[in-house]
């Protein structure tokens, strides 16, 4: 098999999987905790619970795993890139006609 096509096979699986995990959920998000009538809250509600007035730590804990880097998804946009960039050697090398020994 010529080196090309393995190149172009190489490609296309890191451009499949990179954009998998770009799509892909993250899972676990935390849950959010109502606060108990009387207690301090952060300010929000839930809307899955009944509008329930919101903790501050849950919120709290809420916010970092919102705010946090997604590293599912960094390593996807790098898997599309090397694929990419795979795919260009690819077709550099399909391009290139063999060297011919010149006597």
């Amino acid at each position: 098999m010529k080196k090309s096509k393995v190149l172009f096979a190489a490609a296309a699986v890191m451009v499949v999987l990179g954009v998998v995990l770009m799509v892909m959920p993250t899972p676990g998000e935390p849950d959010l905790v109502c606060a108990p009538e009387g207690a301090p809250s952060s300010g929000f509600a839930d809307g899955d619970q009944d509008d329930c007035p919101v903790t501050i730590e849950s919120m709290n804990e809420y916010n970092d795993w919102a705010s946090g880097p997604r590293w599912d998804n960094i390593a996807g946009l790098v898997l599309v890139v090397a694929g990419l960039g795979t795919a260009g050697v690819a077709v550099v090398k399909a391009r290139r006609r063999p060297a011919t020994d010149a006597v």
